[in-house]
């Protein structure tokens, strides 16, 4: 299948034959802390990313909306898994009802969280095939980058309590690589060997400065506008690349009880240094998130891909069907752009879809 997929991504980019593997899902519109490298959490929300988690006019997606999603999705694409995302799941009241209307309908569904609410509502998150924890690095570094004190206690409270159900998810936790983590993510790693986690992943940061945004708008700024995004507080070029390489290439040789993943498994100060002081240069090779993915907001509203896409009108689920607006001329247009363009576009140069594929659990 996977095959197939490719092949009609490079020959046919503008219609997909085959439907989406996620349909992520922003079941509200604001969140209950504020990450430093976030731009929900510093407040820009006129960015692509920020404005495309917390854009939406209603703060929590109706439960009739939700299940007309699943009802299409189960329909349609019995294999897509719905990804619970955006802006903080756990803080949606009807979590626990719209796992369980999905579980019903035997569609397999994945939650991405910052932990805060899970002591609270593990009995309802147990229902989610998969589960994704976002860590900052130890419990001091954690909670500066969420200024929340107690923040990462409660979240690996609320992971044990997730793993103490009769049938738990697979559980995983992902960690943003900025300047306040690096030097003590192997003290991360040993705080969380206790854990039954399935996986960490350690992500290098995701973002688009201001040069990028402006040379991506001389291309493309008439249709796909670029902003910048997650450079506000966190600045890349801030990062002891001497520290961070260190850090990564022992990690990299170093035994877990759980597969650690680097992403992209950048570790040289070579490698680092063209990542994080040269945005410019492109990384990946081909977003294939734009052919796998397809989110909506809390308000109906069809977003490209997921919420680090470029932002701009399509359509609402409640006017078109589901299988209709996947292959919506303006996604289409955004296909056929990347195809054109090899791949990536300039403001996708640090994008998570670029290198690999998102990991749709953590998005």
């Amino acid at each position: 299948m996977l095959g197939l997929r490719r092949l009609n991504e490079r020959l046919l980019p503008g219609h997909m034959v085959l439907g989406p593997r996620h349909v992520i899902l922003g079941v509200n519109n604001y969140c209950n802390l504020h990450c430093r490298m976030c731009d929900v959490g510093t407040g820009h929300d006129g960015t692509n990313f920020g404005a495309n988690l917390v854009g939406a006019k209603t703060a929590n997606m109706p439960m009739a909306l939700l299940r007309r999603i699943v009802d299409q999705v189960a329909a349609s694409w019995p294999r897509t898994q719905l990804a619970f995302v955006y802006t903080e799941p756990l803080a949606w009241p009807p979590l626990g009802e719209a796992l369980a209307y999905a579980r019903a309908r035997k569609l397999l569904t994945s939650v991405t969280t910052n932990g805060l609410l899970l002591p609270r509502r593990a009995k309802e998150v147990s229902a989610a095939n998969v589960l994704a924890v976002s860590l900052d690095g130890p419990e001091a570094v954690h909670d500066g980058i969420r200024r929340h004190k107690g923040s990462f206690t409660r979240a690996v409270q609320g992971i044990e309590a997730v793993a103490a159900m009769p049938s738990p998810p697979e559980i995983s936790v992902y960690c943003t690589i900025t300047q306040w983590n690096s030097g003590s993510l192997r003290e991360f790693l040993a705080q969380m060997r206790h854990l039954p986690l399935k996986r960490i992943g350690l992500i290098h940061n995701n973002f688009v400065t201001a040069e990028q945004a402006e040379q991506h708008n001389l291309l493309h700024g008439a249709v796909l506008p670029a902003t910048p995004s997650n450079v506000f507080e966190a600045d890349p070029a801030a990062i002891d690349l001497d520290v961070l390489s260190q850090e990564l290439t022992e990690i990299a040789a170093s035994r877990y009880p759980f597969p650690v993943k680097i992403q992209p498994g950048i570790t040289t100060r070579a490698a680092l240094e063209t990542y994080y002081r040269y945005p410019q240069v492109k990384i990946g090779r081909y977003c294939h998130d734009a052919f796998r993915s397809l989110m909506i907001d809390a308000d109906g509203e069809v977003i490209p891909v997921h919420g680090r896409c470029f932002r701009f009108p399509i359509a609402n689920i409640r006017d078109q069907p589901l299988e209709q607006l996947w292959n919506h001329p303006a996604i289409s247009g955004l296909r056929q752009t990347l195809a054109q363009a090899g791949g990536l576009l300039p403001a996708c140069s640090r994008c998570c879809g670029g290198f690999g594929g998102a990991d749709q659990a953590r998005l």
